[in-house]
C-alpha cells in the first residue's frame, strides 16, 4: 500500500509542528508576516483569523521562532479553550 505522503507526492507531512521552513511564499502569507512585525514594533495583541489552509499556523510558528523567548510569551489559543482559561492564562 502506497502512503499518503507518497501518493500526493509530498517529502514530509507539512502539517506537523516540525516541518520545514516554509517553501511555498504568496502574498498573503508576506502581508501577515508584515503585520505580525508590526505588533512586535509596537509591542501590541493581535488577532489572527481566515479561511482554513491558508498558512496562519505556519506563518505565526515561523514569526515565533524569531522572537527571544526571555522577553515575549507565546499563547496558542482555540475555539477549544474556556474564555476564562484563556483570561487566566493571559493574566
Amino acid at each position: 500500500m502506497i502512503s499518503k505522503l507518497a501518493k500526493y507526492g509530498l517529502e514530509y507531512n507539512p502539517f506537523l509542528k516540525n516541518s520545514p521552513d516554509v517553501k511555498y511564499v504568496y502574498d498573503g502569507y508576506n502581508q501577515l508576516m508584515f503585520r505580525l512585525k508590526h505588533l512586535e514594533n509596537t509591542k501590541g495583541m493581535g488577532l489572527i483569523t481566515g479561511e482554513p489552509a491558508l498558512g496562519k499556523t505556519t506563518a505565526i510558528r515561523h514569526w515565533t521562532e524569531s522572537l527571544n523567548k526571555s522577553l515575549y510569551k507565546i499563547i496558542y489559543i482555540t475555539s477549544k479553550h474556556r474564555y476564562t482559561r484563556i483570561l487566566q492564562t493571559i493574566m
